[in-house]
């Protein structure tokens, strides 16, 4: 007998078979039919196919503290980049990690573009607050945050440029991937930072220099396109 992994995956590509425009009429039937007998053989659940058919990648934070709102923004504009979806979750070695869902090598794309833009976005950070010279420590944190948050309100006008969107049959698959495996999953809202007086000018620089990173996904490469990213400073 096959191992479970093993028919989960025949399953979903006898399913995909049967989806496929290309399939004749006598194909579709015969590949729903043996992916029905392979699910009632081996006491398979329809979310738990569905679930199957999503791939993964994570990225820690290699933090104990929760994500900041930035982050989570970060983590968004980067699922979004490549058709996905994402959440984060604490791993008891690694600390905070974010978890990219998508389709074939979208996840892996994803998690890679995270990584490129969060070293861009946090050294750009870290010289705007050390020039602000005549603030507290709160309020260079404020500022920094106002900077990430122009920073990346920047590059999510150019994502927006091409991001396909997560089609209905992913978009599908991915809640049933969520529910397989975290069914106790909270939604977080994130309210953006307040800006006033003299702070929009930490707003604004952050969106001067987000204006940088340059995103372009090559449009030979079919459905996953793969992203490049300029420099962000």
């Amino acid at each position: 007998m096959m191992d479970k992994e093993k028919v989960l995956s025949k399953v979903t590509k006898l399913l995909a078979l049967a989806r496929s425009q290309g399939a004749a009429p006598n194909e579709v039937e015969t590949a729903l039919r043996q992916a029905r007998h392979l699910m009632k053989q081996y006491n398979l659940d329809h979310i738990e196919v569905a679930a199957h058919s999503i791939q993964e990648t994570s990225i820690a934070t290699k933090t104990r503290r929760a994500p900041q709102d930035w982050l989570h923004s970060l983590a968004w504009i980067c699922a979004e980049a490549f058709d996905c979806s994402h959440l984060a979750y604490f791993n008891p070695l690694l600390g905070w990690s974010f978890k990219f869902l998508g389709k074939g090598i979208a996840s892996e794309l994803a998690a890679h573009t995270y990584s490129t833009l969060h070293h861009q976005l946090v050294a750009a950070r870290r010289a705007h607050v050390a020039q602000q010279k005549r603030c507290l420590p709160k309020m260079k944190r404020h500022r920094g945050k106002l900077f990430a948050e122009g920073w990346l309100s920047a590059v999510t006008s150019k994502v927006t440029q091409f991001a396909g969107g997560v089609d209905k049959t992913t978009e599908l698959e991915i809640q049933a991937y969520l529910d397989w495996h975290h069914p106790a999953m909270k939604l977080v809202t994130i309210k953006p930072a307040e800006a006033k007086g003299h702070d929009t000018r930490s707003l604004h620089a952050g969106w001067e220099q987000g204006q940088h990173a340059k995103l372009h996904r090559g449009v030979a490469q079919g459905p996953q396109r793969a992203l490049g990213i300029g420099g962000g400073k």
